[in-house]
């Protein structure tokens, strides 16, 4: 039998419907949960997609969704007309892999304890924005984190000594808050590729952890720290920065052995004695260098590896009980 002029119509417009229809659609929980998100924000126009009109969310501005329509990334970014505090309703999204609020001066209050039930969490960023109070206990429990950054915000109180239990984290940033107290113990662990600290009021000491894992950053600098840090620079423990200045470590820099993958090294602006040692000049990956501000005595060790620096890493050292470093004359 011959098909049809109608038999042709419906085969083109099942294509048609076909072409037309997204390959993913919105999980109906998401939607719910995105709406109620943007009215607690002040239903910004940046989130001007998010419409029940548009019921495919998957479709929408700052976010993307996984293969079965699961909104697994919302990244709401440099947003002056988004208000409030972090809703309670992003912990309906349950499939969420990565959330990131960056530079949202309208964001204030807590971080909620309801982000821990986002088990599938593993990038989280709340930065540059006016959220405050302390880092919960309970964001510990996402097990699946891997990057953590709440940096330049006004967080208070302590570090939770539960993150360091946390087995996949390997970037943790929380400069530039109001944090103080110590540094956990184990929190320095060689699984981490950048922990950075920097610019806040954390005190004691740096806690000792001997893992033999690469590490690429760590940045403690500008807080109240003491002791000796030598331990971060043990033997087999590839390192690429260090940043320690502008704190209170008192330590015997004499005889300490950097590692040959250093490029970035800046203890300046602490109570450093003893003199540079000789295993700077080994450091042919060494790009910057600032030992000034302390207590270091000469003479400098004469390789190419300390003079290529000039004299400015070694400027206003006060030696107490030896011969002063040598002035930038000798280091031609």
């Amino acid at each position: 039998m011959a098909p049809t002029a109608s038999s042709f119509l419906a085969v083109f417009l099942l294509v048609a419907a076909a072409a037309s229809t997204p390959a993913r659609s919105c999980a109906p929980s998401d939607l719910r949960a995105l709406l109620s998100v943007k009215q607690a924000l002040g239903n910004p126009a940046t989130l001007s997609s998010w419409s029940p009109s548009s019921p495919n969310c998957c479709g929408w501005d700052h976010l993307r969704c996984d293969d079965a329509g699961r909104v697994n990334n919302v990244f709401i970014d440099g947003a002056a007309d988004v208000h409030g505090q972090i809703p309670s309703a992003v912990a309906g999204l349950t499939a969420l892999m990565s959330l990131s609020l960056f530079r949202l001066p309208g964001l204030t209050g807590a971080i909620p304890p309801c982000l821990a039930g986002l088990s599938n969490l593993q990038f989280l960023t709340i930065s540059h924005t006016n959220v405050s109070g302390p880092i919960p206990e309970s964001l510990a429990r996402l097990r699946s984190l891997d990057s953590v950054d709440l940096s330049s915000n006004k967080l208070c109180g302590r570090i939770p000594a539960s993150f360091a239990d946390l087995p996949n984290l390997r970037s943790l940033d929380l400069q530039h808050n109001q944090l103080t107290g110590p540094i956990p113990a184990g929190l320095v662990q060689g699984q981490f590729r950048s922990l950075i600290l920097s610019y806040n009021q954390l005190s004691g000491p740096i806690p000792r952890d001997d893992a033999q894992d690469e590490i690429n950053t760590v940045d403690l600098s500008h807080n109240k720290l003491t002791g000796d840090p030598s331990h971060l620079f043990v033997s087999g423990r590839p390192i690429g920065k260090v940043d320690l200045s502008w704190n209170y470590l008192d330590f015997d820099l004499s005889k300490l052995v950097f590692p040959p993958e250093l490029t970035y090294l800046d203890l300046s602006h602490n109570h450093i004695r003893g003199t540079v040692p000789a295993s700077l000049e080994r450091l042919s990956t060494l790009q910057k260098l600032d030992l000034s501000y302390n207590n270091l005595c000469g003479p400098l060790p004469r390789g190419h590896g300390v003079i290529k620096h000039g004299c400015k890493p070694f400027a206003h050292n006060q030696c107490r009980h030896g011969t002063p470093l040598a002035g930038c004359q000798d280091l031609s």
